[in-house]
């Protein structure tokens, strides 16, 4: 398997603001990724009773929402290797979710029993893989967000101006898709063509300058207090391949939110390219 980095980056500073999270009876402070837009699936885990003070959970669910009006249905799946609350969760550009930081029994504005090794959820088996650990505790106001090349942005901690536990550093992780199985830099494709703007509904061509077998479109991310809610990918996998491609937007705003977008082009071997960035908008 390849092996996965994580590089420690010093003093980025990350002002906090407040929202209010979307608790449920049981998950509060918990993670749910739109990891397959078009197909309505949402992969949630982790959270607690309560927003704090409370033994967290590991527990985790695939729910999958169709056409308005019908009945979403909610499956459960195998748990995290660590409960966990006030972590954070990133879809890849290959559908894998990455879960990192958080605590057992979280309590704001600290540290204690901070987990430091992130997971690594795996859509096709949906089961989690333990990645290596990070150096500093990523707990309540800690983000995490997916780069243009791929890697994971991860900081923050703290911030509440006179917390002993601030961390006004960050990380970033590099997924296994960039690594050979020696360790070496896997050889990446490239993206020599794409278009900066499509329509909802609307087709668009992407140029590369290697054989490529899928697409994947993600969503620019906004996150705070461990909620997400930019965080969504569309899946291009089937009828990809050579290096021209024409790939059909969806035609519901729902879907495809109108904004800014990653477009994410892989190989064979699950390799991502380094992404364009094209804005959907409103009209076709």
């Amino acid at each position: 398997m390849a092996s996965s980095h994580l590089l420690h980056i010093p003093q980025v500073y990350i002002k906090p603001y407040r929202t209010n999270s979307l608790p449920s009876d049981d998950a509060m402070c918990g993670v749910a990724v739109l990891y397959d837009a078009a197909a309505g699936k949402i992969f949630t885990t982790a959270g607690a009773p309560s927003y704090e003070n409370a033994a967290a959970s590991a527990a985790t669910h695939l729910i999958t929402i169709g056409s308005p009006g019908s009945k979403p249905s909610v499956a459960t799946l195998p748990s995290l290797h660590y409960a966990r609350s006030f972590a954070n969760a990133v879809v890849l550009p290959d559908g894998k979710v990455f879960v990192i930081g958080g605590q057992p029994y979280p309590v704001t504005f600290t540290d204690t029993n901070a987990i430091f090794q992130p997971e690594m959820w795996d859509p096709s088996t949906q089961t989690f893989d333990l990645m290596p650990p990070h150096q500093i505790p990523r707990c309540y106001h800690s983000v995490a967000l997916l780069l243009l090349d791929g890697t994971v942005f991860t900081a923050g901690g703290g911030l509440c101006g006179s917390c002993s536990v601030n961390h006004v550093d960050a990380e970033i992780y590099s997924p296994g898709y960039l690594f050979n199985s020696d360790g070496t830099a896997a050889t990446r494709p490239v993206i020599t063509s794409c278009p900066s703007t499509v329509g909802v509904g609307g087709s668009i061509t992407v140029v590369t300058d290697s054989p490529v077998t899928r697409f994947s479109l993600i969503r620019y991310g906004s996150a705070t207090h461990t909620v997400n809610t930019d965080q969504r990918r569309l899946a291009f996998d089937s009828g990809i391949s050579g290096t021209s491609n024409t790939i059909t937007i969806p035609g519901d705003p729902g879907v495809a939110l109108p904004g800014y977008w990653m477009v994410f082009a892989l190989n064979a071997n699950g390799v991502p390219s380094v992404a364009k960035t094209i804005r959907v908008t409103a009209g076709a």
